[in-house]
């Protein structure tokens, strides 16, 4: 077989990059080499610790037309709108794709590009150029089935309608940016065009779609679109993460959190993070300040930076005068979910954090806010059975009550011992399948190789007998 080289196109935020790198890291330990791209800005929160440098992974970056700016990302901190920002991408990242894949074909070209949501236009530019693509898929499966459903006829049908590949759904666990009503209504286009580029001359040229998750995990999903190869490459998660790969320099990392977990009894510690985006409104951060001192758990809250600093000293120095936690403004998530003393994890239920939490057999508190959230909170709770969801009110906001309530369920406090049982067990069982599909013989390990193997096989991106 001969040795490829990879173009990996990255939307620029940690929840694209994450694993899209660990992507690359598979593909240069199967003798490949890569080239891992991503905006200038996404560029600067990437740090690439010595000891794991590889000759057959080399970094590049593409415009997205105001390269200089400092902040760009979907809370529209840029002085751009968020529509500027797509359109300039776009525009400006199509042509400068253009002259970095131009620029290396004479000396060492690329032989596949592999770009993540958001970028349905580099398989144009790909296409273009006469260089086979495929989309990673950084959300589960089950999303991608979504989205095609609710872009041919079913619409806002989709709740309460059993489909093949689906379970059945209710509208409050639909993606957010479905309701036109949503902040992140904007997407719903992107995502329109995704399954559009995906889709074109299927009937004669099948795309392949590489998506982070594992057969046995969603294997309805995998099998559910017609004229699609979608196939399970994760968990793309790399159990031996480096804590600088992401580190911000003002980030002070004299916090101590791990010495601070070895200090805790197993299974003891409610590990609470709302993602590197979402800021929780100060109502609702009150609202589980109050539950964790009313139930007395020890707890380790990573709260972002960017949010409030007066409000955040004050519930540091509330919190920390019962002596009963930690608060960090970083830490590194896959060092934290691998730590005994982890007894849960208040999720938002990213996608990246639902996979890590679910690889490292951490039972969830879901706690959705936005995107695909909703529907990944609900595959936790009712397909995988490792967690429960919390329940808001008509306001929006998640109470005290509410929030204990779900921490005792899943901490071993509440009456009903039996789901609590389900879900140490589930979340256990979970590990050792997530372990076993990246294994040498898994079938992650499997699917990827097959997919580089066929590379050669493919006309129009079509891949045969994988």
């Amino acid at each position: 077989m001969r040795k490829h080289h990879f173009l990996i196109v990255c939307f620029p935020v940690h929840g694209h990059i994450n694993p899209s790198l660990e992507l690359a890291h598979r593909l240069t330990n199967l003798g490949h080499h890569v080239t891992f791209a991503t905006t200038v800005l996404g560029s600067h929160r990437i740090t690439i610790n010595k000891k794991n440098k590889t000759t057959l992974l080399s970094f590049t970056t593409f415009s997205d037309g105001f390269d200089g700016e400092q902040q760009t990302n979907l809370n529209n901190k840029s002085t751009r709108t968020t529509t500027q920002f797509f359109s300039d991408l776009k525009l400006y990242g199509s042509q400068s794709l253009t002259n970095l894949i131009i620029s290396n074909q004479s000396h060492n070209p690329f032989t596949f590009v592999i770009y993540s949501l958001l970028l349905h236009w580099v398989a144009d530019v790909a296409t273009n150029l006469h260089i086979p693509s495929a989309l990673l898929f950084v959300q589960p499966a089950t999303l991608l089935v979504l989205y095609y459903y609710y872009f041919h006829g079913y619409g806002d049908t989709i709740p309460n309608q059993k489909l093949q590949g689906l379970p059945l759904l209710t509208t409050n666990d639909m993606p957010s940016f479905l309701s036109p009503s949503s902040p992140h209504a904007f997407l719903l286009p992107l995502f329109k065009q995704q399954i559009e580029v995906l889709l074109l001359d299927q009937k004669s040229q099948p795309k392949v779609v590489l998506v982070n998750t594992f057969d046995v995990l969603e294997m309805q999903a995998l099998e559910a679109i017609d004229g699609l190869k979608i196939l399970g490459i994760g968990p793309l998660i790399n159990p031996n993460f480096e804590p600088s790969l992401f580190a911000n320099d003002d980030i002070i990392h004299d916090e101590y959190y791990i010495e601070w977990l070895n200090s805790k009894p197993n299974s003891s510690v409610v590990y609470i993070s709302f993602g590197s985006l979402y800021v929780l409104s100060n109502t609702q951060k009150e609202e589980i300040v109050h539950a964790l001192l009313e139930s007395g758990y020890t707890f380790l809250w990573v709260m972002i930076g960017g949010e409030d600093d007066d409000q955040k000293q004050g519930i540091k120095e509330c919190l920390l005068l019962e002596g009963q936690g930690k608060i960090v403004s970083w830490c590194c998530q896959i060092e934290v979910l691998k730590h005994p003393s982890l007894g849960c994890f208040i999720t938002h239920c990213g996608w990246n954090s639902t996979l890590e939490s679910l690889s490292f057999g951490v039972p969830m508190v879901g706690f959705p806010q936005q995107i695909d959230q909703p529907t990944n909170a609900k595959l936790v709770e009712d397909v995988w059975k490792m967690g429960v969801r919390v329940k808001a009110n008509s306001q929006g906001i998640v109470e005290r009550e509410e929030i204990r309530r779900c921490l005792d369920l899943v901490m071993g406090k509440s009456r009903d011992d039996e789901q609590r049982k389900e879900i140490v067990e589930n979340a256990k069982k979970w590990k050792a399948l997530a372990t076993q599909a990246i294994g040498e013989d898994g079938t992650s390990c499997f699917n990827l190789k097959s997919f580089v193997a066929n590379i050669d096989q493919i006309s129009g991106v079509q891949i045969n007998d994988i």
